[in-house]
């Protein structure tokens, strides 16, 4: 039921006119060529209400009207929804149904926006929406422009039987998913066998098969797994109803896909054995890209939460809408709100915020999402998710398609030694260079058009490029492992020393591609840039119990990030493109294995450098700097960083012995590619009891030029700290443990 203004909007009339649109780059000279896909929104389709409170009358007796009521009220504040409110500004201004801006590259389906306008191009908006069809009644026209409805619980069998589609339609019609990730390959060391009523422990010896993974949060029923007590049981088989509901689950979903057998690290690892740990995690890598598909938990917490869920069913009314195509009788379709577009809690969920899940996400060829609201299916060729929206990865960290062309493209021989030489040379692989287009000027419409695209910005570069959309420059091999490195860092691992064999898997690969040495979650070929990085601390600052404790156990030597415990790890580096001076030579480094992974856990380790150095000529730089310290600024700097900047790293590291020294040695500058922003950056160091030897103890990172800040003060202060060391610096062979 719609009210007499609402019955004229034409939701059919709206998406084919969206889809029918020039793209926006042939609209707007000023957009980049990356944007060339993106379609531009149409904000004023239809006129709908003349303003809120007319849209509240219809409360009722519209269906669409109650939609736009419900979305809107759902973040306002009660003020807002009085008479006096509605009757003026914005919320008395005309309604506008149209669509939002779309790109058919990243997202297949444009989205219905509701707005209003405000004063100086503000806009507000009241809604948004996907169009769907209700499965087994679609329309019999431009059924590609619309979403489906999703199933009530996740496991029910038409649910699985969609899943089991998804699948097999990446097998047999994505050619480069299949040729590189093929369904058969060598089976793990063990592998559980669902056939029959019990399913059991097997070896999987040097067989070639087909086979599922399972990714999931550990937790709840601990005791269920292999060990050297319980293995025969399992080869025996256990009772389906013994299974932790997760696990149970798993191998329900695995049956359904049409696969035989599954991977779970519980059941196939012994646990009470460290060797066997050991080893298997190093073949973990293999284990996730061999498998056809990873099944991944990301509703349940702990293994007694289970993978199947009932789906939220909406608090209001769906709104129905005619599609106006001619069948007889009517299709109708329905407007599903933006706030049940995107399920959030897939991406937020407990699943996801584990380190060992980055890896085995990254590493399958093919992940099944089970999430509180729908299920997705991930491949190289981007995600489709139960409703049926088309939509490509663009996070380098989360996409299977970078990934891909990580394995596809292997640098060749000649060009790793290139590079090598290059930067033994301190010279640049990569630059921005402008670059005349006589095309752009031919195809210009007008002198807005040449002024905007005649000259443009191209990337050279002897690396390969990583381009996510919207990108124009692309990311480096190191560029991608930052990025990788940045979302690690933010999540969380139960055993803190799991921080390298975590990330083990993904440094095979990037080995594989580059044939760089690894070297404690760092690259030797970019190990000054790498140096280069800060940790934020697991708590907020002010937070009592902020200062984290190092384990026991060694972790990484102290010039890596992976030595500290913290969250998300930021490095001062952007793209290859930017300009790098290093001031700091790598002498030599040593890496002592705790096994025999190369990519694996670390036992000890250090890195000679030659470098700017200077000694502090103080007791601790925790101090309060005296006045008669040959460095004021200096020393004032660092102990502002270390008193006020959350401290993550002195706090963990810090050794004191009587007659300790503290220096900084000057590692790098750092200017982003065509901008005006420069940093100075500096290694704090202690040195080390009993040694010849220095431990990094803090970061320090000054700002010489930007064109951002608005208070210079930083700048100044950057400048005569420069001033007051430059006289003293000198290069010097430091060794950092």
């Amino acid at each position: 039921m719609l009210c007499s203004t609402c019955v004229n909007f034409d939701v059919r009339e709206l998406l084919l006119t969206a889809v029918a649109q020039a793209p926006k780059g042939f609209n707007d000279p000023t957009a980049p060529d990356t944007l060339e896909s993106l379609r531009p929104a149409i904000p004023h389709f239809f006129e709908q209400h003349p303003g809120l409170l007319s849209l509240r009358s219809c409360l009722g007796k519209c269906e669409l009207c109650d939609c736009i009521w419900q979305s809107y009220t759902r973040n306002a504040h009660p003020n807002e929804l009085t008479d006096e409110y509605l009757l003026r500004g914005t919320s008395a201004r005309q309604i506008f149904i149209g669509t939002t801006a779309w790109d058919a590259t990243l997202s297949g389906l444009p989205h219905l926006a509701v707005i209003q306008e405000g004063d100086r191009g503000a806009v507000r908006t009241l809604a948004s929406f996907e169009v769907c069809a209700l499965r087994g009644y679609e329309p019999s026209d431009h059924q590609d422009l619309l979403a489906r409805s999703i199933y009530n619980n996740s496991g029910l069998k038409e649910c699985l039987q969609l899943a089991a589609r998804l699948l097999d339609n990446c097998l047999d019609t994505h050619k480069s998913c299949s040729s590189q990730y093929p369904a058969h390959s060598h089976f793990p060391t063990r592998i559980i066998d669902t056939q029959g009523e019990n399913p059991r422990l097997v070896d999987g010896g040097q067989q070639r098969g087909t086979f599922a993974a399972l990714s999931y949060c550990w937790g709840g029923d601990t005791n269920f797994k292999l060990t050297a007590a319980t293995e025969q049981s399992f080869r025996e088989g256990r009772p389906l109803n013994q299974f932790p509901a997760t696990l149970r689950d798993a191998i329900h979903i695995t049956k359904a896909l049409g696969i035989r057998y599954i991977w779970i690290d519980a059941l196939c690892i012994v646990q009470d054995s460290a060797l066997d740990w050991a080893r298997e995690a190093g073949r973990m890598r293999e284990v996730y890209r061999g498998a056809v598909v990873t099944i991944a938990a990301a509703c349940a917490s702990k293994t007694g939460d289970g993978i199947f869920r009932d789906r939220l069913v909406p608090t209001h009314p769906r709104c129905w809408l005619d599609w106006k195509n001619g069948d007889n009788p009517t299709s109708k379709v329905f407007l599903r709100p933006g706030f049940e577009l995107w399920d959030e809690r897939m991406h937020q969920s407990a699943l996801n915020t584990r380190g060992w899940v980055l890896q085995e996400t990254l590493l399958a060829p093919r992940t099944l999402w089970f999430s509180q609201q729908q299920l997705c299916f991930e491949c190289p060729k981007g995600s489709i998710d139960e409703a049926g929206r088309n939509i490509r990865i663009v996070d380098m960290y989360r996409s299977k398609e970078f990934i891909q062309q990580l394995r596809e493209n292997i640098l060749p021989n000649w060009k790793r030694k290139l590079l090598t030489f290059l930067h033994d040379r301190h010279l640049p692989s990569a630059m921005v260079i402008p670059w005349f287009s006589l095309t752009n000027i031919l195809q210009a419409r007008d002198l807005v058009t040449i002024r905007y695209r005649a000259i443009v910005w191209r990337p050279v570069t002897l690396q390969r490029d990583f381009k996510p959309p919207a990108n124009f420059l692309g990311y480096s091999h190191f560029d991608f492992w930052v990025e990788i490195i940045e979302n690690y860092s933010s999540r969380q691992l139960t055993n803190p020393t799991d921080v390298l064999p975590a990330l083990s898997g993904l440094a095979s690969e990037f080995h594989r591609a580059t044939g760089d040495t690894y070297v404690a979650g760092l690259w030797k070929k970019d190990i000054i840039q790498g140096l280069s990085w800060t940790r934020s601390p697991q708590l907020p600052l002010g937070y009592k119990g902020n200062e984290s404790t190092l384990p026991g156990k060694y972790l990484a030597p102290s010039w890596s990030w992976a030595s500290i415990l913290g969250r998300k790890v930021l490095f001062m580096a952007n793209t290859h493109y930017d300009h790098v001076k290093r001031y700091a030579e790598v002498l030599d480094i040593d890496i002592q294995l705790a096994t025999r992974d190369p990519f694996g856990a670390v036992q000890g380790g250090s890195i000679i450098l030659r470098a700017p150095f200077l000694e502090l000529l103080c007791s601790d730089p925790l101090d309060t700097p005296p006045a008669s310290s040959p460095y004021p600024t200096l020393m004032k700097r660092i102990h502002g960083v270390l008193k006020y900047g959350g401290n993550t790293e002195y706090n963990q590291k810090h050794r004191p012995y009587t007659g300790q020294k503290f220096a900084i040695i000057q590692l790098l500058r750092w200017r982003l590619a065509l901008e005006n922003t420069e940093r100075m950056c500096f290694l704090v160091l202690e040195s080390v009891e009993g040694e010849e030897s220095w431990r990094r103890i803090e970061y320090l990172n000054l700002a010489t030029k930007d064109n951002v800040l608005i208070n210079n003060t930083e700048i100044a202060i950057a400048q005569a700290i420069l001033a007051e060391i430059k006289p003293v610096l000198r290069k010097h062979d430091v060794r950092i443990i």
